[in-house]
């Protein structure tokens, strides 16, 4: 796998885009015999008429998303457009979109994934990879794109995440070699000699003294932590929930989300809303019964934290891997927009991350989205893939 990421601050103009993109392409990378381009684009770009345009000229399939703000080698950018070009002549990739999420989801994944099984594929046969690109603000819990996809593919990694723009998700959309979705889910599968790595981490500061147990829920609905309604809880905490916005009010303060089985990942959720006739919380993601809830507070300087030691677990991990084995080329990551948000007055900090501790050799690219798709544990080909909230996820290739 050969690859290479090139960025573009042209957003008024696509055409321009593309050629700045392409000449970026040309100059650094030849084309073997099959290739894919992800791009992650501001929503004041047209990323429908640059994936378009990229498409035609390189002769692969372009797919992404809109997001809030992206990185690349040289950290983090707002107002750009990324792409990220892999080409090989080991690795099959195919790209397909769903038809609208509206209804039947749940049929139309699988018909979207079935869509990018090469023809001749075993039963037993699955991606080595798959990239999912989702829409923001369907009616069900962003849980069903790993939950839904991971059991047509046989448990087959997936890195992704739900597209973002800059606020009012009005403008989100995910992108696919020239079309343009609002409702759509992009799937691209990767076949062949690739072998992921991935790395996840979450925010370390918590008020560990009220740690509870989730003892009623239904799918992203918490109604009660231990003996509590879930706002008596929140407030136990000195949290004030008579606000307009709790997505905002409470966005440094997410739920984390633990078992007793040490070997699981812990799951962040973003409180989304709050029912205050019945004192239940609706969160960015499901939270099963019997978990076990604690309420986080982030400090920006958590943020960098987690991003440098995801980025060293990462590092870590490739340089575990012979050349002669395997040759990493590109890197993936996916920020959550709630953890740009708590930067604040320094967003290019998780970016700064990036960019210094990147080793030689490797392209970048990556976006800022609402809602994070990655393993939780991955071993022998089987990933354990899920929905996170607040988390910065990686994924080499």
């Amino acid at each position: 796998m050969k690859s290479m990421t090139v960025t573009t601050y042209e957003l008024d103009d696509a055409d321009a885009a593309v050629e700045e993109l392409l000449a970026g392409v040309r100059a650094r990378l030849t084309l073997r015999e099959s290739g894919l381009g992800i791009l992650f684009c501001d929503a004041d770009a047209d990323g429908a008429a640059i994936s378009a345009g990229l498409h035609a000229a390189l002769g692969i399939p372009v797919a992404g998303f809109t997001s809030l703000a992206t990185f690349d080698q040289k950290g983090y950018h707002e107002g750009a457009v990324v792409l990220s070009v892999l080409t090989a002549d080991d690795v099959t990739f195919t790209a397909a979109a769903s038809k609208p999420l509206t209804s039947d989801y749940r049929q139309r994944m699988i018909e979207t994934y079935d869509a990018t099984v090469p023809a001749g594929t075993l039963p037993d046969e699955h991606p080595a990879l798959i990239f999912c690109f989702a829409p923001n603000g369907e009616s069900f819990s962003g849980d069903k794109y790993p939950e839904i996809v991971s059991e047509v593919a046989g448990g087959a990694p997936i890195i992704g995440g739900v597209c973002s723009d800059d606020g009012d998700y009005s403008r989100a959309r995910v992108f696919l070699s020239g079309e343009e979705y609002p409702d759509s889910l992009v799937l691209v599968s990767l076949w062949g000699n690739v072998r992921p790595t991935f790395s996840i981490r979450h925010v370390t500061s918590q008020f560990a003294e009220r740690i509870r147990r989730v003892s009623r829920s239904h799918g992203n609905i918490v109604k009660q932590v231990g003996d509590e309604d879930f706002i008596t809880y929140l407030e136990s905490f000195g949290l004030n929930t008579q606000v307009d916005d709790p997505l905002m009010a409470f966005i440094a303060y997410p739920l984390m989300l633990t078992s007793e089985d040490e070997s699981e990942v812990a799951l962040m959720r973003h409180i989304l809303d709050l029912d205050h006739k019945n004192g239940w919380g609706i969160m960015v993601g499901d939270v099963p019964e019997g978990v076990l809830a604690n309420v986080c507070l982030i400090r920006p300087d958590d943020l960098e934290d987690s991003a440098r030691e995801s980025m060293a677990d990462m590092i870590g991990a490739l340089k575990a891997t012979s050349i002669e084995e395997y040759e990493y080329s590109a890197v993936f990551c996916i920020s959550c927009c709630g953890r740009a948000v708590i930067l604040g007055n320094h967003p290019e900090a998780e970016g700064q991350v990036l960019a210094e501790a990147l080793p030689a050799g490797l392209s970048l690219s990556g976006a800022y989205c609402l809602g994070e798709i990655c393993p939780s544990h991955y071993a022998e080909g089987v990933a354990t893939n899920r929905f996170h909230n607040c988390s910065f996820v990686f994924c080499a290739i």
